[in-house]
């Protein structure tokens, strides 16, 4: 008679049933001066434990068990998955901070030139004010390029240019003052005297060209900073998790302890059924009880023999 037992330990159950059989039917009936016939039983053991009255117990616990391995192995895969995610993010986030960095050097740049421009066109109305100011104040001379002369001389000392415009307001600055010459010492004190009166002037527009630009760099390195606090927020969520060698110390530690907790309601359960078969054999006289009886000649079922003692 062949069977198939699918519970947990059939195999090492099976095994056992079988010695203890063995050992307790010849322990207790000496041998005969005359050979004998075997008398074999068998017994259901898959029915046997699973009749047992701590098996729902340890069912229970292989439930748990079985439960306890499967949120293990979505932890791993989460584990690894907040892991590879926290790469990741670290790799975008450097080259997103870098793109960040260079866009916000050019938008203060940009905001920047945009104040200086506004600053030189008020030192620009500043200057017109002066110069028709000097010339109501100014005795007027009679040669036209003189007022030329003036503009000129007062555009190199008191406007911001560049080195292709100054080099070509020079020479032609120079050009005039060749063929004025009578009329360079009045338009140099001229020149002078409104460079003077926008010296506070330019001085203040520094002032404030400086202080704009300081306040928006710091606003954007506000921007930055802001950015990066959020970032590091969402980051802190991915690195929430202890250390790999932690981690799975504690895994293998819990997983241990649940199965020594089968491993002793197990042992108990056999030891059990052991001694019931022992019981069972040295009663009604079997030589030995199998689990799985294949021999020639027939066999007696005690299942519920072993089974009305586990009660």
């Amino acid at each position: 008679m062949k069977r198939i037992y699918a519970a947990a330990g059939a195999a090492v159950l099976m095994a056992c049933l079988v010695a203890g059989g063995w050992f307790f039917s010849h322990r207790s009936h000496p041998a005969p001066s005359t050979a004998a016939t075997p008398v074999y039983a068998y017994a259901d053991l898959e029915h046997v434990v699973m009749s047992h009255p701590r098996y729902s117990e340890y069912h229970h616990l292989e439930l748990e068990y079985n439960a306890m391995v499967a949120q293990y192995q979505f932890e791993q895969w989460n584990y690894s998955q907040k892991a590879a995610a926290e790469g990741r993010s670290v790799q975008n986030f450097a080259a997103a901070d870098a793109a960040g960095s260079a866009a916000l050097d050019q938008e203060l740049q940009a905001k920047v030139a945009l104040k200086q421009n506004e600053l030189n066109n008020r030192l620009k109305q500043r200057y017109d004010s002066l110069v028709q100011e000097k010339k109501t104040t100014t005795p007027v001379i009679s040669q036209a390029d003189t007022l030329k002369i003036v503009n000129l001389q007062l555009k190199l000392k008191t406007l911001s240019l560049s080195k292709e415009e100054r080099a070509a307001t020079e020479e032609q600055l120079q050009a005039l003052l060749k063929g004025s010459q009578a009329d360079v010492q009045v338009t140099t004190r001229t020149a002078d005297e409104i460079a003077a009166l926008m010296a506070p002037a330019k001085a203040q527009a520094k002032k404030e060209l400086d202080d704009y630009a300081q306040q928006v760099k710091k606003d954007l390195e506000g921007r930055k900073a802001d950015s990066q606090q959020v970032f590091q927020q969402q980051l802190g969520v991915l690195q929430d998790r202890p250390e790999p060698a932690v981690w799975n110390k504690e895994w293998k530690d819990k997983l241990d302890a649940k199965e020594k907790e089968m491993k002793d309601v197990k042992d108990a359960i056999m030891a059990d059924i052991r001694d019931k078969a022992a019981d069972v054999a040295q009663e009604q006289g079997y030589d030995m009880i199998f689990s799985n009886y294949e021999g020639i000649g027939t066999a007696t079922d005690v299942t519920d023999d072993i089974i009305a003692k586990l009660a």
